[in-house]
């Protein structure tokens, strides 16, 4: 009678116990920041700053995350003009030699029935933190051919760059911003979880 118990109490300890974590690290060859900027009110720019790091933790058999941490590396950024570049880089804008690192972690993530992630968090540019929200989907999720599970996420989200302290208005002669105020984030996200 006592073993059935003893049974009985470890069944029901495992039941209860959380699942465990998976934790998948970005594939920095396989993941990228882009970034999308009106030019004169005219077209749109678009530029690529590389993901230095990115951690997704999900639950054990889950797809949608329950925590994201990221780091970008500003002076990497690649707008395809290396003079347009100089100038992000510069302490006009980004200042990448004092502020190096760009960095987002999750706070909340939920997901809808339509497969939508909603991913709040707080993203650091310019050495300014300010909440911002990203929705995202599920890619994928499989094996590779070494036999490592990994998993995929797209995600996009709107900043205004003046909440961070880059308020360059230059104009045009009727008025129009050289840069707009909007920046638009998409990302694609690979990670993978090395057994």
């Amino acid at each position: 009678m006592r073993r059935l118990a003893a049974l009985a109490a470890f069944v029901c300890t495992v039941l209860a116990a959380p699942a465990l974590a998976e934790t998948y690290t970005a594939d920095p060859i396989h993941t990228s920041a882009e970034f999308t900027v009106s030019h004169l009110a005219l077209s749109r720019v678009k530029g690529i700053i590389p993901v230095k790091s990115a951690t997704v933790v999900t639950a054990a058999g889950k797809d949608v995350p329950s925590s994201i941490e990221a780091t970008l590396d500003p002076s990497g950024l690649d707008s395809r003009d290396e003079r347009r570049d100089g100038d992000l880089k510069s302490p006009h804008w980004l200042d990448v030699a004092k502020y190096p690192t760009i960095t987002f972690k999750s706070t909340s993530i939920t997901s809808a029935t339509d497969g939508t992630i909603t991913i709040n968090g707080n993203l650091t540019i310019h050495g300014t933190t300010k909440p911002v929200t990203l929705l995202a989907h599920l890619e994928g999720k499989g094996k590779d051919n070494r036999g490592n599970d990994r998993i995929a996420y797209t995600a996009q989200g709107k900043i205004d760059r003046r909440e961070y302290g880059i308020v360059d208005q230059g104009a045009t002669p009727v008025g129009n911003l050289v840069v707009g105020n909007d920046i638009t984030i998409s990302l694609e996200i690979e990670a993978v979880d090395k057994k």
